[in-house]
């Protein structure tokens, strides 16, 4: 691990600023807003419809590719041709295929352009069982056995994720990481340890009590610790998945998506451990305000979150830590798209080549990381990708990014199990009934037993009901011939 050294910004300039390579995440002024964009997982901005091909080219086969979600700046000149220019040396392969960049929106647009028969060929998204219950994508298998893929190129719990019944429906697009970072200026005033190799999650938590000043001037507060509070499946007001992995919880049910698991006894550790950290003041959940002093330690996430850092944190003495060890092992935030194909698609083969360029092959994993300093899908590109960081962003030598290395060859990031139908339902139930307990933590055996019943209720009557769409669908397919069961329950 590096040692602990401040990262200051003197004479940062623009002399960095304007190499090529992060010339979209920044720009002049456009770091924090678009550095910051990059590294979300949502639209911005309005999206235009799928393009159709030109009259010109209307002689070559055309694919339709939606690509990451957050690069809205490709509906720019500038970001549509930074985008052409990352996939040229698949285009200069095949000289007969013309590829069409088209934004949708959420998750639902492309299900229901796919369910119209007017969907992407290949496409970026997050919510995989939307696309799988409704037999809309392709298996790739096959391809993967044909051309001898490794697949262990990937983190295990990424082909995990998206294997299901036999088959392989997407590999992973880019991934979005986050470590702890603490502000050592705040130690060395308090003559305190810096993190230790190792800690455990109560070290941490000891840290984060000491360092938690309380007075009457908001401004003069400090909170010791930050939680990634997003929950069971990255939105919601309960700690994120990894904690209760930490554990040894689930919100979900690995082994059978229609069960929820939030009152088992990993589960209840991992919450009354957060509850507590937040009902002291020693935690909180924001984000903005490490910088300024008000927080010991804050999340540091790939991408958007080190563009800001260093241009931002100018005289702050920080560095980057493994995250602590919980109970059941080290776990770690982890947000990923992934890249599917259509089962509607009529160039399979070509999708399939295209697919792999952007996620087996180097050049395109390469490509992102200049654009947006993102953290690649495969472990082996790892080191590589700190370098890429330091050499474009000077203040950043002194930081350990190796922490991100050691998630990834170590399979700590973890994503939650979602369930099997009506998920966002789900998540709201569950933060609705353990809600008291974060204010008296005697409330939650009762609070989390109750949100188990009624999950599982809602997911019976979802799989029921699917049922029914399915036996419909048979005599009324759709467009395409896909079936509609299982979109309806899980929007």
């Amino acid at each position: 691990m590096a040692g602990p050294v401040g990262g200051t910004l003197a004479g940062i300039g623009q002399r960095w600023l304007r190499r090529d390579a992060l010339r979209i995440g920044l720009t002049a002024g456009g770091a924090v807003a678009v550095g910051g964009a990059l590294a979300a997982c949502g639209p911005t901005g309005a999206v235009p419809p799928v393009a159709a091909p030109t009259k010109a080219a209307s002689a070559k086969t055309t694919l339709v590719w939606r690509p990451w979600y957050n690069f809205s700046q490709a509906t720019s000149k500038t970001g549509h041709d930074l985008l052409m220019e990352g996939i040229q040396p698949w285009l200069d392969q095949h000289p007969g295929v013309e590829i069409v960049i088209s934004f949708l929106g959420y998750q639902q647009a492309t299900v229901a352009a796919l369910l119209a028969g007017n969907g992407p060929d290949i496409f970026a998204d997050w919510v995989l069982h939307l696309f799988t219950g409704s037999g809309l994508l392709l298996d790739m298998s096959s391809y993967v056995k044909r051309d001898n893929v490794d697949l262990s190129i990937f983190p295990s719990f990424e082909i995990d994720l998206y294997s299901e019944g036999g088959g392989l429906w997407a590999l992973p697009s880019y991934f979005h990481l986050q470590a702890p970072a603490v502000n050592l200026g705040i130690l060395d005033q308090m003559g305190l340890t810096y993190p230790q190799p190792g800690w455990t999650h109560q070290q941490w938590a000891d840290l984060w009590k000491a360092t938690t000043l309380k007075t009457g001037d908001s401004k003069k507060r400090r909170v010791g610790g930050q939680f990634v509070w997003s929950g069971y499946n990255g939105a919601g007001s309960n700690p994120h998945a990894y904690y209760l992995k930490g554990f040894g919880g689930e919100y979900a049910d690995a082994a059978n998506r229609l069960h929820c698991t939030v009152d088992q006894q990993g589960s209840l550790d991992a919450l009354t451990w957060t509850y507590d950290l937040l009902a002291s003041g020693a935690c909180d959940t924001g984000g903005a305000d490490f910088a300024s002093g008000h927080k010991t330690t804050g999340g540091m996430d790939t991408a958007g979150g080190l563009i800001n850092a260093a241009r931002g944190w100018n005289g702050v003495k920080w560095q980057l830590y493994d995250e602590p060890t919980y109970p059941k092992g080290r776990t770690a935030y982890v947000w990923s798209d992934f890249y599917a194909i259509s089962a509607a698609t009529k160039a399979p083969d070509l999708a399939w080549s295209f697919l792999q360029y952007l996620c087996v092959a180097q050049q395109w994993q390469r490509w992102m990381v200049k654009l947006a300093l993102n953290g690649p899908n495969q472990k082996s590109l790892y080191t590589e990708w700190a370098q890429t960081v330091k050499a474009v962003a000077p203040p950043l030598t002194h930081i350990d990014l190796d922490v991100f290395t050691r998630q990834m060859q170590n399979n700590e990031p973890y994503f939650g199990v979602t369930f099997e139908y009506a998920d966002t339902q789900s998540g709201l139930v569950i933060n609705t009934d353990t809600a008291p307990a974060q204010k008296n933590l005697a409330e939650l055996p009762t609070g989390a037993r109750q949100a188990t019943q009624q999950v599982d209720a809602l997911q019976a009557a979802s799989a029921d009901m699917a049922g029914k769409q399915a036996g419909i669908s048979k005599q009324f397919p759709t467009a395409n011939g896909s079936i509609i069961a299982g979109v309806q329950p899980g929007l």
